[in-house]
């Protein structure tokens, strides 16, 4: 009888191994990833440029994008990363996203995430409904930004969960970095 028990423990012992085993191969070969790049669109100023890569989602089981936003000096290649957000859709890049409000000041957005530059792209603030607001997260849920070159600016939002049907409005005095009601 102890010998079948103690038979049974291991060949138990086995099979979690096994089980953990397969279990942690599956996640890394089947894990969604940034696959290759399937679009880019690139737009510019006197004295920064900002791309945008529309990467394939790969290993999903319906696969997304990736939409890599970038920034680097006019006439340069050094590509800085602004932000990245990760859609369930596939889709065309939204170049009405990007805009310049002069030759510093700049912003992006999409779905929940908006970035901005008030020194030329050298630095973005990122803000991210995500972890900052109660309006998360649907796909389209900033509808349009308007910054001015101050810092003051207005988010228009289309959240999915708003009974009233009403486009609610953020307000910002600081290039984005913070939103209010």
């Amino acid at each position: 009888m102890r010998l079948s028990l103690k038979r049974t423990l291991i060949v138990l012992a086995v099979v979690i191994v096994i089980v953990g085993a397969l279990l942690i191969w599956l996640d890394r070969r089947f894990t969604p990833r940034i696959g290759p790049t399937v679009e880019t669109w690139e737009t510019s100023n006197q004295r920064f440029r900002i791309r945008v890569d529309n990467h394939a989602e790969e290993h999903a089981f319906l696969p997304g994008a990736y939409y890599v936003f970038r920034s680097a000096p006019a006439g340069s290649d050094s590509w800085r990363d602004i932000m990245t957000f990760r859609h369930d859709d596939p889709g065309p890049i939204r170049r009405e996203q990007v805009r310049f409000v002069n030759d510093r000041v700049a912003f992006v957005f999409m779905g929940w995430m908006f970035a901005a530059t008030d020194d030329a792209g050298a630095t973005w603030s990122v803000w991210d409904a995500h972890t900052d607001s109660k309006w998360c997260c649907n796909y389209q849920l900033i509808k349009d930004v308007l910054l001015e070159s101050d810092g003051t600016g207005i988010m228009l939002l289309n959240p999915i969960q708003n009974p009233n049907c009403e486009n609610p409005e953020l307000r910002t005095k600081d290039f984005g970095l913070h939103w209010s009601a």
